[in-house]
Parts: C-alpha cells; sequence; structure tokens
C-alpha cells in the first residue's frame, strides 16, 4: 500500500479513537450520538475508497475492523490477496464480532469493498443475519460444528480465502482448519488470527514447553510446517500431516497457509533401497 494509503489510514484510526467510534474498543459506541455519526460516516465512504482502489489499510480504517489499528494484519492480507482483487472470489470468514454489544461485521464490510466482485460469507454462533445483504451472506453456526459447516460449504464453497477469527479457543481453531481446508481451492489461502491465545490458559492454551502448549493452536501448526517436505519422509511421520499444504508462515498473532494440491517428489530416488538404507543410516562422530 502506498504511504499516503497508510498514513489516511492512521489519521482515520486517530479520530476514530478520539471520537469513541472504534466498534470493538467502545461498547456504548451505538448510545453515543456523535460516534455513531462518526462510524456511519467512515463506512459510507469505504464503497468508494474500494472503488478507486484503496488499499486494506484504509478500508479496515474507513470500516472499523480491528485488522487495522488494533492488530496489523492488513499489511500481512494485501500482498496475499492484491492478485485476486478484480476476481469474482469466494471468501469464508468465521467469526462477525460484535461481542455481546453489537452486530460487528465490520471485516465483511471490509473484504466487500477490496473485492468489487466478490462473494463474502460470515459465519458467527449468534445469530447475524441482519447484516446478510447484496454479496455479504452470514449464516448462523459453531465453527466446529462438523455436519453444520460441511452443509454450509458444500453449498456455498470453495474458498479462494478461509479466515478464522472466531472463538479464538484452542481447539476451536484446530477442529476449525481440519474441518474447513479441504473446501479450500487449490492456490487458496487459510488464515488463523489471534493465535496469542496459544499462550493463555483461559483459551486453552499455556506456556512453551507446558503440557497445555502441546496441545495449543501453535504447537499444532508448527507440527503441520513438516507437511511441506513430506515427500522427503522416510518412514511414515509419527505426527499429523496435510500433504496439501504448499507454504505455511507464523506472524505475529496469525498463521498463514496456502493450500497446493500438486504433486511434489524428492531431487533424490528415496524409493531405491540402497539409497533409502543410505540415508537410514545413523551418522557416527561430529
Amino acid at each position: 500500500m502506498s504511504g499516503w494509503g497508510r498514513r489516511a489510514a492512521q489519521r482515520v484510526f486517530e479520530i476514530r479513537r478520539e471520537r469513541q467510534a472504534i466498534p470493538n474498543v467502545f461498547p456504548n459506541l451505538a448510545r453515543n450520538p456523535a460516534a455513531l455519526a462518526t462510524d456511519l460516516r467512515f463506512k459510507g465512504w469505504a464503497r468508494a475508497a474500494g472503488f478507486l482502489g484503496a488499499g486494506l489499510d484504509l478500508l479496515a480504517a474507513l470500516c472499523g475492523t480491528d485488522k487495522f489499528g488494533l492488530h496489523h494484519y492488513t499489511a500481512v492480507y494485501e500482498p496475499l490477496v492484491r492478485p485476486l482483487r478484480r476476481r469474482a472470489i469466494s471468501l469464508l470468514e468465521l467469526g462477525v464480532g460484535g461481542y455481546g454489544h453489537g452486530l460487528g461485521g465490520e471485516s465483511l464490510l471490509m473484504w466487500a469493498a477490496y473485492f468489487s466482485g466478490g462473494r463474502i460469507y460470515g459465519i458467527d454462533i449468534e445469530d447475524k443475519s441482519a447484516l446478510s445483504r447484496g454479496r455479504i451472506k452470514v449464516f448462523q453456526c459453531s465453527q466446529t460444528d462438523r455436519q453444520r459447516l460441511t452443509a454450509l460449504c458444500d453449498e456455498i464453497g470453495p474458498f479462494d480465502l478461509v479466515i478464522d477469527d472466531g472463538s479464538h479457543l484452542n481447539p476451536h481453531q484446530i477442529e476449525s482448519f481440519r474441518i474447513l481446508w479441504p473446501y479450500v481451492k487449490d492456490g487458496g489461502w487459510y488464515v488463523v488470527e489471534d493465535v496469542q491465545t496459544s499462550y493463555w490458559p483461559s483459551y486453552g492454551g499455556g506456556t512453551p514447553g507446558s503440557p497445555a502448549y502441546a496441545s495449543s493452536c501453535m504447537s499444532f501448526f508448527k507440527a503441520l510446517a513438516d507437511s511441506v517436505n513430506q515427500c522427503e519422509f522416510l518412514d511414515p511421520a509419527r505426527l499429523e500431516t496435510e500433504p496439501s499444504i504448499g507454504e505455511i508462515a507464523f506472524h505475529h498473532n496469525m498463521i498463514v497457509l496456502r493450500k497446493d494440491a500438486s504433486p511434489r517428489t524428492s531431487n533424490v530416488p528415496l524409493q531405491r533401497e540402497s539409497v533409502r538404507a543410505a540415508l537410514l543410516k545413523p551418522r557416527s562422530g561430529p
């Protein structure tokens, strides 16, 4: 994104903060006329800004999502999604926001403004169907309800981008990936946000090295990182792997995976017994 766009995004965020118009920070926004007016005014500009080519930083600030300002996720998303911007993509986001004091939907507005021809789907454990309009459709569903999620994805999938911004509970983050990864298109992306909860016991995480951390989201995906080299294994893996993971990256509070279903082969003839036997022989000495 241009330096001008980032500066504009920062200024919009500062105005929102000054006027207490950040939806996820100020729960009384709807009862504050000045804050509500600011929120609606900025959201009203988002569609035009998207049409004019604004980047995700500015669109996030205008729409009021915490993906910019409170977090720095848009800087990670921008290079991933820029090549898809003019395509009729399909996007699924788990968790619509609101957090008990509003409908939320700010990030859905951002995505709809960015992808002018995209289909934007949201899933939330609470009924947020009132947010459905135009290319945005919102469904009520738990992010770990395999039967319901599978039925929905059979209907509206597959997806170019799946985002888990749901409960942030570690078991939920892991189970959602297991359910939804098959519905990511080849070459598509799967993103898990707010993985700082891997270190918080109240969310099912723990300190690295502890038993709780061993079953955390971060621990699960770090183990999956070996999947990109699965064709190099000499024996079957003793941990869960997913051969269609082509890329996995860890950012601050964020995990990004790209699907690549193309076959990969080793540059070493591992199928030859003599080669395999030589590689299985433990190294002696330093």
